[in-house]
């Protein structure tokens, strides 16, 4: 992501928050079958509020296409039309949305938005005229009783040239000075419209226009970026600025007028002198002092106050927004501070000159210390975490646009949308769950003919559900589909040659496997969502990066269900520190099932030599870690070692390892780059610093079972 000046942050933070907010909107309405009058004035709010916005930021594109969308709205909440094509509408408006969101991803990327939405534009416009001759309305007539926009006139103010800084707000022209009038004071009050959004960032605008006329200016609020309470204060008592100029009354009045979204001036003359050496004067310090004293003071917003807690509103039961946001980056940091305060913890508590003394009241600091560093980590953690359910609801796109493109009728059931994960995997998992929902409408849901021939309701279900289970939040996608062909992806693997044993040695679980392999697709023909084999591989690398695992099972006639498990956060996790000869090795405590020493006998060869041992009556394979890291001086007789049931991508091993060292927290660091392609071969991910200060190397389960298993 390119740098940004903080108008144009905040521009792409707010547009894209409503354009999700549309998106969900007009899926909701569609789903409902009609229009609310509360859905439909939140659309239009925020197809005003990005109107203005992106004609602020000289986007003229964006702005003219929400206003073309914006009129469909007003006139639905004007007239109440009977007749109302709310899946037309919802066409338009997600083809707005998409428009939209694409010009965004280019001003973010620093990119120059250069789309063009005159056909879009222009079939909304053929849309509402007909749209008002069905409900027997005149489609010339403009039901707007607001003043003209000024946005096509600041519009056209001149791109700056490439190699000036690029400026992200409207500067209207600076008028000619009256030479004779001398220097005036002026105090002014604008009021912005009250559905316009963003007040604080036209407040902006203003100052930035006020530089082209005078030398020196004040304003309330002071902080408008930085404030949170300065939008309210810009609302309830409008945005006050006083300056200086040589601007006669009528051309500073007129400057102000100009101002986009304005609902009403207040603007009087302080002082006016033609030999003004300093502002401001005493005598006009005490004017503003006064004009300060006479405005209506602000109440301090709701998160200021310590107490009373805020109360849940008598409709809906919600609670007043107490929020902020807070970029990524900053909370990056925070959580590798934290990181390094736990290994700084574990150096002090394990620090080997301490061994063999009993310090009764450092144990206790100690204890106490460790304490407050893990309230300290889960408070950091929890800054990170956000629900699920935004994720999830992205979904809804895809199955509603399926359904239209295949003929198909589905229907898309969330559950545990509450579900909190690390936002770093909220960002991840959006392809996978795409890719998936996509495999699961074009190979699961059959035809609604079909269905019916089949004894099932003609509209299918896709269920997309999230839990957490320990240390780890599983997503399970469900299909009441026509489920998967064994043979049929048994004959492709033979085809692509993937098979690596006896074909009657492939469980179900595995076979079903194969269609996460690169290249592989069940599909003769190349279609616009599947045929290429490129979108499911995706799922597998997408996953295993997250140090999560991906599974399908599914059942001929009946659906499919894949499972993703993943931890929920990435930076600090609970491992099991191992010891091998004379090396320590850490191995995630998410994945050990349990831990024994094995008897005599237990453990056997099989035909190929291997080694096995039975385990509540299953076979699994042992994976000595000394071999595998040529490690000296490891115990040979298993019965003296320890083995660990591991369990990774759905397929248990056993872990041989001389002595279970304890529990400590982890911080993943990367392994040098030298050794970082020998990781899939070893099965290692990375490697974390002990309490004594040593190295230990960390074991990736789902690595490692590749390994065995390959």
């Amino acid at each position: 992501m390119a740098e940004h000046e903080p108008m144009v942050e905040v521009f792409i933070y707010e547009t894209r928050q409503f354009l999700e907010q549309l998106e969900q909107l007009a899926l909701a309405s569609e789903s409902e079958g009609s229009f609310a009058p509360d859905d439909v004035n939140e659309i239009f709010r925020a197809m005003h509020t990005i109107k203005g916005s992106a004609a602020m930021m000289m986007l003229e594109e964006i702005s003219k296409l929400a206003h073309a969308v914006e009129d469909i709205f007003f006139y639905i909440r004007e007239l109440h039309p009977s007749k109302v094509d709310v899946s037309a509408i919802t066409d338009i408006v997600l083809t707005a949305v998409d428009f939209m969101n694409g010009e965004v991803d280019k001003l973010d990327a620093g990119e120059t938005p250069d789309g063009s939405s005159a056909d879009m534009r222009e079939h909304t416009h053929v849309f509402l005229r007909q749209f008002k001759i069905d409900n027997g309305d005149d489609p010339d007539v403009d039901l707007r009783k607001a003043k003209p926009s000024q946005t096509s006139a600041a519009s056209a103010a001149p791109v700056p040239p490439h190699e000036k800084p690029q400026q992200y707000f409207i500067a209207a022209a600076k008028p000619e000075p009256a030479k004779e009038s001398g220097l005036h004071v002026y105090a002014a009050t604008l009021h912005f419209e009250p559905d316009c959004g963003m007040e604080e960032v036209r407040a902006f605008g203003v100052l930035n226009r006020m530089k082209d006329i005078s030398p020196e200016f004040h304003y309330l609020p002071e902080k408008i970026l930085e404030d949170p309470g300065a939008v309210d204060m810009i609302k309830d008592v409008g945005f006050r600025v006083w300056f200086q100029t040589d601007l006669a009354p009528d051309e500073a009045q007129k400057f102000l007028e100009e101002t986009i979204f304005l609902d009403k001036l207040e603007f009087q003359e302080l002082a006016s002198t033609a030999e003004c050496e300093y502002w401001p004067s005493p005598q006009q310090q005490a004017m503003i002092e006064a004009a300060e004293a006479a405005t209506p003071v602000v109440p301090p917003p709701p998160e200021r106050k310590p107490h009373p807690a805020p109360k849940p509103r008598a409709a809906g039961g919600e609670h007043e927004s107490q929020m902020i946001s807070v970029h990524i980056d900053k909370l990056d940091r925070l959580m590798d501070l934290v990181g390094e305060l736990v290994i700084a913890e574990s150096m002090v508590t394990q620090n080997p000159d301490l061994a063999g003394l009993e310090l009764a009241n450092f144990s206790k600091a100690a204890r106490q210390l460790h304490k407050l560093n893990e309230e300290l980590q889960d408070g950091v953690m929890s800054l990170r975490m956000v629900p699920i359910g935004g994720t999830f609801k992205k979904m809804n796109r895809i199955v509603r646009d399926m359904t239209k493109n295949l003929g198909k009728k589905a229907r898309l059931v969330l559950v545990g949308e509450e579900t909190e994960v690390d936002k770093n995997i909220t960002e991840h998992i959006g392809d996978p769950l795409m890719h998936i929902v996509r495999n699961s409408m074009d190979h699961g849901i059959e035809l609604p003919e079909e269905r019916k021939a089949a004894g099932k309701p003609e509209q299918g279900t896709i269920t997309l559900a999230a839990q957490n289970e320990g240390g780890e939040v599983v997503i399970k996608i469900q299909d009441d589909g026509g489920g998967m062909n064994r043979e049929k992806i048994m004959e492709k693997a033979r085809e692509k040659h993937l098979l690596t044993k006896p074909e009657e040695d492939y469980t179900d679980q595995e076979v079903f496997g194969f269609i996460f392999a690169p290249g592989f697709s069940t599909n003769d023909e190349v279609t616009e969502y599947s045929g290429r084999g490129v979108g499911m591989d995706v799922v597998v690398s997408n996953i295993r990066s997250l140090g999560g695992s991906v599974t399908v099972d599914s059942q001929e006639g009946k659906g499919t269900v894949t499972m993703i498990r993943i931890p929920l956060t990435l930076a600090i996790v609970d491992g099991m520190v191992l010891k091998v000869g004379t090396s320590r090795y850490t191995l995630p405590i998410r994945s050990i099932r349990r831990s024994f020493r094995p008897e005599g006998g237990q453990v056997f060869l099989d035909a190929e030599g291997h080694e096995m041992c039975m385990d509540a009556g299953r076979c699994c394979p042992v994976l000595r870690l000394s071999r595998l890291y040529d490690v000296d001086g490891a115990k040979e007789d298993l019965t003296q070692a320890i083995l660990l049931l591991v369990e990774a991508d759905g397929k248990p091993f056993l872990l041989a390892a001389d002595e279970l060292l304890g529990v400590q927290q982890i911080v993943v660091k990367p392994v040098p780059a030298y050794i970082r392609g020998m990781t899939e071969r070893t099965g290692l991910t990375g490697c974390t610093l002990l309490g004594d200060g040593g190295i230990s190397l960390i074991i990736d389960p789902e690595k490692t079972a590749r390994l065995i298993y390959a």
